[in-house]
């Protein structure tokens, strides 16, 4: 493997010479503010200093001579059950997580930059053409309720089944609809229940339909996002949930929102020192956004981080993902809870995850006081009943969703109007 150091005005023109000089293979290892040697370097501005690297085996080349060792990343990772990971596994994961960084690094110097060099004529026609682009998409969507209606009444026919021997046709493929969405048999039964009481005509699927968005919408309720305390005081909020979720990510989003496009003061305080390159990963967000970070290897040390950015607006905390069946963990979850304190906390879930093991996480969590729902890879999610699964068994409030990796735009107060179309018509006529 070659390592190569390169260094430019900011981390974009450092990136380019990555690219050109190693190519679009090159893993990023590391990225750091450097100033220039000699009393010139204390008078301008620090560089922007990228360690990278590109297997010499890539692209076909042969190495004739003898084997050299491959140097080690100075990486030391283990397995749940606490034995090492071959070398051959940290790597890997490592060139994984670095080209998944530097993907999001140029959205967010993409985002930057868009946001400096356009000017207010260019932006008003943008917010013209983006409102235009939804009014659109709003007819349409009301336009295709009535050919799907009628196409969904045909497949039920040619099923010939009805799920209960009460329901019409059209409320029987209601019915199977929301179960094809995953979601909870008692949810199912409620809502077919509540329908039933304000349609005039059981055979019309647009009628069941428009019913049943109204009802969804009410029980979805009105999304939340993060609320500022008024007493000048820093607001602390905790993000936790399960193994590979992107709890991460979307607090790098949360993150590049209130530093970019809010007049926030922010500061990041991370326990995630178990996944591999975690806290590099979450430093190099922060050293882009100019935002300060906290490393803490213990629940004891959270106070006296969050103290650290007392002169903050808005503290983030990232917590490492815990397998809700490790009580071990589990307690050093607790723990950190308890003792951080936070103003808000949020459960991450995947959107994409089946009721048994849904079930099973709202159980784990249940020592929460209070928290708010936030629901990640919407994008991935064939079916989005998981979400009001979640919501009617914890009666808490929703609040963003994200969809994709980039950073910090992927992420979103969520959007209980297309949440609803989708549980109802499917993605495709949901708008």
């Amino acid at each position: 493997m070659r390592i190569r150091r390169y260094t430019g005005k900011d981390a974009q023109e450092a990136m380019l010479k990555v690219k050109m000089d190693l190519g679009s293979e090159a893993i990023i290892l590391s990225t750091r503010k450097v100033r220039k040697k000699g009393i010139a370097g204390l008078f301008s501005k620090p560089l922007t200093e990228v360690l990278a690297a590109i297997d010499e085996d890539y692209g076909n080349k042969k190495v004739v001579t003898e084997p050299v060792k491959k140097p080690r990343t100075g990486l030391t990772t283990y397995n749940r059950t606490g034995e090492l990971q071959p070398e051959d596994n940290r790597v890997e994961s490592l060139e994984s997580r670095m080209k998944q960084m530097e993907i999001m690094l140029e959205s967010i110097y993409n985002s930057v930059g868009k946001g400096q060099n356009k000017n207010p004529d260019t932006q008003k026609k943008e917010a013209e053409n983006r409102e235009a682009y939804e009014a659109s998409a709003t007819h349409a969507a009301k336009e295709n309720r009535t050919a799907f209606s009628k196409q969904k009444i045909e497949q039920g026919q040619e099923a010939g089944k009805r799920i209960n021997s009460k329901d019409s046709e059209a409320l029987a493929l209601f019915r199977r609809n929301l179960a094809d969405n995953d979601i909870e048999p008692l949810i199912i039964d409620k809502m077919v229940d509540k329908i039933t009481q304000f349609v005039q005509n059981p055979e019309s699927y647009e009628e069941i339909a428009l019913v049943a968005e109204k009802i969804l919408v009410k029980v979805l309720g009105q999304p939340q996002g993060i609320q500022f305390r008024e007493d000048q005081r820093p607001t602390v909020v905790l993000f936790i949930g399960p193994t590979g979720v992107g709890k991460t990510t979307t607090l790098a989003k949360i993150a590049a929102d209130y530093s970019l496009n809010h007049p926030k003061k922010v500061g990041l305080i991370t326990a995630d020192t178990y996944r591999i390159a975690a806290v590099e990963q979450l430093k190099t967000y922060a050293e882009i956004l100019n935002i300060p970070v906290s490393v803490i290897y213990s629940p004891q040390e959270v106070e006296e981080a969050i103290l650290e950015h007392e002169d903050k607006d808005l503290i983030l905390i990232d917590t490492a993902g815990r397998s809700h069946k490790n009580a071990v963990q589990f307690s050093e979850l607790k723990m950190l809870v308890s003792a951080a304190k936070a103003d808000e906390v949020y459960l991450v879930l995947n959107a994409s995850m089946g009721r048994a093991a849904c079930r099973d996480i709202i159980a784990q969590y249940s020592f929460l006081q209070k928290y708010k729902l936030l629901f990640t890879k919407l994008d991935e999610a064939v079916v989005p009943g998981m979400i009001l699964n979640v919501r009617y068994a914890t009666g808490r409030q929703l609040s963003y969703t994200t969809a994709g990796q980039s950073v910090p735009d992927d992420i979103e107060i969520a959007n209980i109007e297309a949440i609803v179309k989708n549980m109802i018509y499917g993605k495709e006529t949901g708008g």
